[in-house]
């Protein structure tokens, strides 16, 4: 039995990430890329010539360059996509219809075909990561001013719901020998991590609290200066309040007897926790409160983070990267640009002399 195959129209990040979930999985994925290949080829730092942020985005995938402008470029996709299980694809809306390649066009009732966008298949809009996190509140909650979370999340989960999406797809098809068409809204997907905050919104019109570490129904919840860094601290029921309170030696404040009391009075509570804190080092009370049976963990870069003992890598040719949560089944490194071109299209059953004259006219690269 042949594996799953993945037509992957996407490019940069939300789409590409997906499709790697995936192909660490044992899917087939074929990367349809541009004669110039994935933007993010280009970008930097490069190391020996390679994009490292390509790297990390774009393993356990099958490289195959067309020109979608070309008709013999467009003929490879549609054979492609006509024997593909998934088509995948991250374009503008819009963008693959009028090449021809849409779903109205060419999808088939057994296909999963999942299409990410700023705001849905029918919406016109540019889905970059900054631009959903400001408009999906993401910014505002995270600073003031507004400040992006770190990482790209909501590339990142929107290409996790993409995998959802992929893995209910394939389930319906099993049970019933039809596909299904996902349409995938990032915006949606940023108010979805909204969680506890927009159902605060929505149901009882509660407005979140400043930009802060801290929880909005928990205390103490937050990260404390200790002598040399940051320590978070978390006690999110009465029991681990107590063990914190009793391994910092804290008083026995009538104020700080209930979670409603202690979220009224937090300021004064982070404040007596901070004081204590204060003369240790982060490893020192990290030790000390873990032992006690606190959460608690310290603040690392990301250096410091990869090399934690609990911390898991894994190499790839000549390429590390942290080790996906669900392990790795393929271990095919990152392509070059076209690197499977001829391979994938003689399994299209594309002819030597045919292989040749796309190529030679500009179809395939």
């Amino acid at each position: 039995m042949r594996p799953i195959r993945v037509a992957d129209f996407t490019r940069v990040l939300a789409g590409p990430w997906a499709a790697q979930t995936l192909g660490d999985q044992g899917f087939d994925v074929i990367k349809v890329e541009s004669l110039d290949g994935d933007e993010t080829r280009r970008f930097a730092p490069l190391r020996e010539g390679v994009s490292v942020y390509f790297a990390c985005t774009n393993r356990n995938k099958r490289s195959l360059a067309l020109n979608l402008k070309h008709p013999g470029g467009r003929e490879v996709a549609l054979r492609l996509i006509g024997d593909a299980d998934v088509v995948l694809e991250n374009f503008r809306p819009g963008v693959m219809d009028r090449l021809g390649l849409g779903y109205a066009a060419v999808g088939r009732p057994e296909h999963i075909w999942v299409s990410i966008s700023a705001f849905g298949a029918d919406i016109d809009g540019a889905g970059y990561d900054l631009v959903l996190q400001s408009i999906g509140a993401i910014t505002t909650l995270t600073g003031d001013p507004p400040q992006k979370a770190g990482p790209s999340i909501a590339d990142l989960a929107s290409a996790q719901i993409a995998v959802q999406g992929v893995l209910f797809g394939l389930l319906d098809r099993a049970r019933t020998g039809k596909g299904r068409r996902v349409d995938i809204s990032m915006l949606d997907v940023q108010h979805s991590l909204l969680a506890y905050y927009a159902s605060a919104s929505l149901n009882a019109g509660a407005e979140p609290p400043p930009p802060s570490n801290a929880h909005p129904s928990i205390a103490p919840y937050n990260l404390y200066r200790c002598r040399d860094g940051w320590l978070s601290i978390c006690c999110a029921n009465e029991a681990l309040w107590l063990r914190l309170q009793r391994a910092l030696a804290l008083p026995d404040d009538p104020a700080w007897r209930t979670l409603a009391s202690r979220i009224q009075h937090r300021a004064a509570l982070d404040e007596a926790i901070n004081v204590r804190l204060a003369d240790g080092d982060v490893a020192t009370w990290e030790a000390s409160l873990g032992a006690a049976g606190v959460p608690v963990g310290a603040a690392l870069t990301v250096p410091q983070s990869l090399a934690h003992p609990h911390a898991h890598q894994f190499t790839l040719g000549t390429w590390t990267q942290p080790m996906p949560p669900l392990g790795l089944v393929s271990h095919r490194p990152p392509p070059g640009l076209g690197e499977h071109t001829e391979e994938v299209l003689g399994e299209l059953g594309y002819t030597e002399e045919e292989r040749e004259g796309l190529r030679a006219m500009g179809a395939t690269g």
